[in-house]
């Protein structure tokens, strides 16, 4: 990318705290692509360098850069680079608190000694939950678990609004209405949601599963799995691509939110439909399970079980819909908004800075 407007739009809604984390800090954002310059907007600083992003490259003009800011915290995004972060390290000496960031990263094999010679330059390690920490501590990556801690990678603006004026936007129904944002991918596993709605929908003509995608990748197999099945054909609709503000509406008229992903490092569409009271349905991995707090906001169920999956819904004809959708709004004041990501980073960082 050459464009610094393009690439902040791309980076807001990760970047939504740093609103409010720039009322108790100085902040610069720096990033690499095709440009070389500094922008300021709405009063935050970004510096972009035109170097490329490569395991072996150390960006000395980054670095150099950076330690001329001196920085008390440098929050890097990614586990991926461990040279430059042992580079960075060398360049700030040892009083800079360094905390790395989880994106959806895995440990290296061949290269895993090298992310383990980092951990000596890495003060603190951010994942959006802690179970996902275990595979870096089985590594050897990271040898302290005292050094990892939960922090939301990203927030939202989306608000609870009228359901009623939602719906005579987006057109859903009366009646439980559900919905699926997300890839048509492997990973997002939509067959095993089929499957259980096939099932679900006997006798329930006014429930819907409404699907926003935008990768298309099973998008044939998907259509032709819905044309198999009456009730699918009737009760599925295959919405497509809408724009990211367009899905507030979604969310707030929808009443739950169907995820089944086999992996996820943070989920940002339960997330936002956390932000809208819309009740999540999740596959049961760890950071899923951190987002609906173990059960007390949504539900979850086995992972590529469509009967799990069938379980869950037929139990919600039983449960407290209202109290779970405004449980989720609460919680997402609280733990996951600009607000609360920005305190919980500080209160982090103040921990590691006094040790």
């Amino acid at each position: 990318m050459d464009s610094p407007e393009a690439v902040i739009e791309k980076h807001r809604q990760p970047n939504l705290y740093i609103s409010e984390l720039k009322k108790e800090a100085e902040i610069v954002l720096v990033k690499h692509l095709h440009y070389d310059g500094e922008r300021i907007l709405d009063g935050i600083r970004y510096r972009f360098f035109e170097r490329p992003n490569r395991f072996w490259n150390i960006p000395g003009r980054t670095l150099r850069f950076i330690a001329a800011e001196k920085p008390d915290i440098v929050l890097v995004r990614g586990f991926i680079f461990p040279l430059q972060v042992m580079a960075l390290r060398r360049k700030l000496g040892p009083a800079p608190v360094i905390l790395l960031q989880h994106q959806a990263d895995h440990p290296f094999r061949r290269k895993k000694i090298i992310q383990q010679w980092a951990d000596r330059s890495v003060n603190g390690y951010l994942f959006s939950a802690l179970e996902m920490e275990d595979p870096w501590i089985k590594a050897g990556i990271i040898r302290n678990r005292n050094k990892c801690f939960v922090c939301p990678p990203a927030s939202s603006q989306f608000e609870r609004k009228d359901k009623s004026e939602s719906r005579l936007k987006t057109g859903l129904g009366e009646g439980k209405q559900f919905l699926w944002v997300g890839r048509l991918n492997a990973n997002k596993d939509p067959f095993t949601v089929l499957a259980a709605f096939e099932k679900y929908f006997e006798g329930r003509p006014d429930e819907n599963l409404y699907m926003i995608f935008q990768e298309i990748d099973l998008l044939e197999v998907v259509q032709q799995r819905i044309r198999q099945h009456p009730l699918l054909s009737k009760q599925v609709l295959l919405i497509g691509k809408k724009d990211h503000a367009a899905l507030e509406d979604w969310y707030n008229s929808a009443d739950y939110f169907i995820s089944a992903s086999h992996y996820e490092s943070f989920g940002f569409a339960p997330m936002e439909a956390i932000a809208c009271g819309c009740v999540p349905i999740l596959s049961n991995i760890p950071a899923s399970i951190q987002l609906i707090q173990r059960g007390r906001l949504g539900y979850a169920f086995e992972k590529g079980s469509s009967g799990d999956l069938y379980k869950v819904l037929c139990a919600l004809d039983h449960t407290d819909h209202p109290g779970r959708s405004a449980a989720c709004r609460e919680f997402f004041s609280k733990e996951l908004s600009p607000t609360a990501i920005a305190s919980r980073l500080l209160q982090i960082a103040g921990s590691l800075k006094t040790k």
